[in-house]
């Protein structure tokens, strides 16, 4: 998710917290993947988030004491973290030409928000308008990054990484993290969507990423929802797994789908009415999408931390 959507960081006593896809997106992903984690894989993925530096404090606060529940539901918390530090005074905004860092914490490569890194904005102009294309870092240059650099078994850095995978691959699956989309009433672009303001006053961007599945579940109901949208849509085909290609899927739906509407981008006085049944196609399409995460995010864990089993 990006630094435009609103963030409740609120702990759950018992549950787990909320925010983008939304932060249930992301644990729907992360249920639906961990499911289907061979057995070698899980002990290394349980190992690298017992290592994080968060562990304690975040990703496992509240969690049950059963071991094997509480390492799935720690894998699971995980996928929310990097959307979780982007309102963590822990951390800074490198990208604000005024940032001053924080203090370098122990288990921390570094203390950067890294807000850049959750989107690919391919940028498309619907009417002519020169369009900007966005510098990296970005999703296609730290993806695959952190996937090579947790192939290479460094306990502490990839302590650091297996969450950023778990979101990016979730990310990767959102199409307006594929997008932005450049007008004459938005010559910087439309930020994938969260400067365009849709009935009842939300943005565009947050539709798309409360399509799937509602805000502030509890664990319970994130390990419900992860089966129900994994019947939905059962794993018959992963296609590709680079992410890249899960890009560029996303671009091509953004054109397909999510801009019908026209050019119009909306106001807080007067957001625009969408095409009817807008609203519905969206949650097919979003629930298909975190399903298809979920399942690669799977196989390319497995591929990576027990390659032998491929």
């Amino acid at each position: 998710m990006r630094l435009f959507h609103c963030l409740p960081v609120a702990l759950l006593c018992g549950a787990l917290p909320a925010v983008a896809w939304n932060y249930s997106g992301h644990w729907i992903i992360a249920e639906i993947a961990y499911g289907r984690l061979t057995p070698q894989t899980r002990v290394r993925v349980d190992e690298l988030i017992r290592r994080h530096p968060d562990y304690s404090g975040i990703l496992a606060k509240d969690a049950p004491v059963e071991p094997a529940v509480r390492a799935r539901y720690a894998f699971v918390y995980a996928a929310a973290w990097p959307d979780l530090i982007l309102r963590d005074p822990r951390f800074y905004d490198e990208t604000r030409a005024d940032a001053r860092p924080t203090q370098l914490l122990l288990g921390f490569p570094d203390m950067m928000r890294h807000g850049t890194w959750h989107y690919r904005d391919i940028p498309i102009s619907g009417d002519g308008t020169p369009v900007v294309e966005q510098p990296p870092p970005h999703l296609l240059t730290e993806l695959p990054r952190l996937l090579a650099e947790i192939a290479t078994g460094d306990p502490p850095q990839g302590a650091y990484d297996l969450p950023w995978i778990e979101h990016l691959v979730g990310d990767a699956h959102q199409p307006l993290h594929a997008t932005s989309r450049f007008s004459k009433s938005q010559p910087k672009g439309d930020a994938g969507g969260n400067l365009v303001i849709v009935e009842p006053g939300r943005t565009l961007h947050s539709l798309w990423d409360d399509a799937a599945a509602p805000r502030d579940l509890s664990y319970q109901d994130v390990v419900r929802y992860a089966r129900e949208i994994a019947d939905e849509y059962p794993a018959t085909g992963l296609g590709s797994l680079e992410p890249r290609e899960w890009i560029m899927e996303g671009f091509e739906l953004d054109k397909e789908a999510v801009y019908t509407f026209g050019l119009e981008t909306g106001s807080k006085e007067h957001p625009l009415i969408l095409p009817a049944g807008y609203e519905q196609k969206a949650k097919r399409m979003a629930r298909q999408r975190v399903a298809l995460g979920g399942y690669r995010l799977a196989a390319v864990l497995n591929r990576l931390l027990s390659p032998e089993i491929h």
